[in-house]
Parts: C-alpha cells; sequence; structure tokens
C-alpha cells in the first residue's frame, strides 16, 4: 500500500540515484523509501529472501536486530517467517524511519520496533545490553570505509547471544548484467572504473573471521528482472544521467538506449541482473564481555 505523498515509480524517472548516505541532509529520504520499497516488492526480492535470510530464522530466533533498515521491508519479512520474535530495526535517517513506521503500521507489524542509529556511533545504541540472535543488514557496507566496516563486524559480533548469526546481504557490484541490443550499456554502467573495497560482498567473509566468529558457507542469489520494473528504471536511469554527466554518452545515445530498453521489455527481451551474497557469521562463545 502506498504512503501517501510519495513520489510515483511507475514511469522512468528523471532524478539520480538517492544519496542514501545523507538522506535528511539531502532531503531525499521519501525518494530513497520509495526507491526502496519498489526494489522488496520486484518478485525477485522475496525469492531472495527465502533464499539467502530465512534460513537464519526459526523456533530460536527471539530477538532480532536488524542495521540500515530503510523501510524495514527485510524486518517486516523475518516478522512474517518468526512471529514470535522480537525485532529492533535501525537506521541513521529520521525520515526513513517515519516510513518505516507508517508501513509496519499497515500492515500489523507490531513486534518490529524502531531506533535511529547511525551504525559509527556505538554509543547512541537504542538498546546498549541487548544480545541478539540474529543481526542482518541489506546493502549497507559499501557505505562505510574499510576500518569502520572492520570495526562495526567487530562491534556487531560482541552484541550476538551464543549461536547467535550475524548476517550481511551484499551486492557484488561487478556482477550486474543488462540485454543491450545498443551497445552502451559499457559505457553507461562504466565497470572498467569500479573499485571494490576488501569488506564489500564475499570479502567480509575475512572481516567475521577476525570479529571471531565462524563463518557459514557462502550462499548466493541471481536477483533478475525480466520485466522491466519501477526498479529497474530508476536504476538504469540514474546511470544514464550520470553518464551524460561524465560524457561519456551523448543526449542521443541517451535516448537511443532508453527506447531499446522500451523496445527489449514490450517483446519480452528484456533482462536486468545483479548477484548478492550472504555473508554470515555464528557466535561459537560468548564474546559480549570483550
Amino acid at each position: 500500500m502506498p504512503v501517501s505523498g510519495w513520489p510515483t515509480i511507475s514511469s522512468p524517472m528523471v532524478r539520480a540515484i538517492p544519496d542514501y548516505a545523507n538522506l535528511d541532509l539531502s532531503g531525499e529520504a521519501r525518494a530513497a523509501a520509495a526507491r526502496m520499497e519498489a526494489r522488496a516488492r520486484e518478485p525477485a526480492s522475496e525469492e531472495m529472501f527465502r533464499s539467502l535470510v530465512a534460513p537464519l530464522v526459526g523456533p530460536h530466533t527471539r530477538a532480532v536486530l536488524e542495521l540500515g533498515c530503510g523501510t524495514a521491508a527485510l524486518s517486516r519479512r523475518i516478522a512474517r517467517a518468526a512471529p514470535h520474535a522480537e525485532i529492533l530495526a535501525t537506521d541513521k535517517s529520521l525520515g526513513m524511519l517515519e516510513v518505516a513506521r507508517s508501513l509496519c503500521a499497515q500492515e500489523g507489524a507490531s513486534a518490529i520496533r524502531f531506533g535511529a542509529w547511525d551504525v559509527l556511533d556505538e554509543d547512541a545504541f537504542p538498546d546498549r545490553d541487548a544480545r541478539y540472535d540474529l543481526i542482518v543488514s541489506s546493502v549497507m557496507i559499501l557505505y562505510l570505509q574499510e576500518p569502520e566496516a572492520e570495526d562495526l563486524v567487530r562491534r556487531l559480533a560482541r552484541r550476538l547471544r551464543p549461536g547467535g548469526t550475524l548476517a550481511f546481504v551484499e551486492q557484488d557490484h561487478m556482477s550486474d548484467a543488462l540485454e543491450d541490443a545498443s551497445g552502451l550499456a559499457i559505457r553507461i554502467m562504466e565497470k572498467e572504473r569500479r573499485t571494490l573495497r576488501r569488506t564489500q560482498g564475499l570479502g567480509l567473509r575475512a572481516a567475521l573471521r577476525r570479529a571471531g566468529l565462524s563463518v557459514l558457507p557462502r550462499r548466493s542469489f541471481l536477483w533478475t528482472d525480466e520485466g522491466y520494473g519501477a526498479y529497474t528504471r530508476e536504476l538504469l536511469d540514474g546511470m544514464t544521467r550520470g553518464a551524460l554527466a561524465r560524457g561519456s554518452i551523448t543526449a542521443a545515445d541517451a535516448a537511443r538506449f532508453a527506447a531499446g530498453l522500451e523496445r527489449a521489455a514490450a517483446e519480452g527481451e528484456f533482462y536486468y541482473g545483479i548477484v548478492y551474497h550472504r555473508v554470515a557469521g555464528v557466535a561459537t562463545i560468548d564474546r559480549s564481555g570483550e
């Protein structure tokens, strides 16, 4: 159910991708919430939850922490899978939390509590002494520098109960693929200029080990869109605008690229995919006093 006043995401967007690291300062929280919720409503997102997160949830899952919760789509899915669990969903953005509370109220997700938390400020954590059976986040680590991510993993590991799991669901930013007859995607997606930090994607496994956790086997999921949905439209529009700003393509190129995507969608030939990795570790001993 849409929240009143949200921007429409049923047609190609013209604005760039929101600045997720500074949503309240930039005033983009509601636009970002609309984009995140559009992604969460794609069929692939439910399939990804079942593959990567649901196996971590069971009768033993009583206390859950989500960080960087956004619209709390992940917390809402966990609440449905584990109605006995108490969930604390946190985010840095007050505007994002406002939207998340509204969506949870609409769905009757009363087991979810909310807290404003910038993960870089340990002293501001809402439940100082709480310990969790599951701590999870999705597509959040890439907004942290390597030392910040390493420190966060160590701090979160200390918040796990013995047997508790710390899990990150992160995109592999070198894996995205687009069926593109125009040949312009190479310049628009600009993969040759991407750099991945050690603490992105599968690189987090080493950080989990250094935090004293027992690392679980890798599990990956190919998120796909074959219908040119709202989330993918805005994503590719943002990439196109960026390529225009860099001078990598012309306005005529951008129009040809967009027309080609629309034609592929109309013919049933559109495809966009990106791999998500679940990187997770289990606390085999109590590290809360470290």
